[in-house]
């Protein structure tokens, strides 16, 4: 079953999320707002990742983020992964920072993509003569 965000398959539920919206921290902070939920109903967070992109790419791109969860229990997995599909999007409304704070966190986060893009630069550029 596809989620808007995701996807369920047996007792398999994968999120996705990206980096243009949400880093990596902020997905695992909301998830774990609701580990205990996630325990009651028998479903294990299994890890979450970014995805590296093949070749070279340019620093700016935002890559997926996905979030896996497993359902241990004994009853209906789909209605369960769907709940947790749910809880997990309110961790994430939860822990979100407010507007400035989030753009402070961007305005930061695009100083650190210039200064790699600058030392990029500089080393292409000491390679090349």
């Amino acid at each position: 079953m596809e989620l808007p965000f995701g996807e369920l398959k047996e007792n398999k539920l994968v999120m996705h999320f990206s980096t243009a919206d949400y880093s990596i921290a902020s997905v695992i902070s909301a998830i774990r707002e609701r580990l205990d939920l996630l325990a009651q109903l028998e479903v294990v967070f299994q890890g979450a990742q970014t995805e590296l992109t093949a070749g070279p790419a340019p620093v700016f791109i935002p890559v997926p983020i996905a979030a896996h969860f497993i359902y241990k229990g004994k009853g209906d997995a789909k209605n369960i992964l769907i709940k947790v599909y749910e809880v997990v999007w309110e961790g994430l409304a939860y822990t979100f920072p407010d507007e400035a704070s989030w753009a402070t966190a961007k305005s930061s986060y695009a100083d650190f993509i210039e200064a790699q893009a600058q030392l990029l630069h500089a080393r292409i550029e000491a390679t090349s003569e």
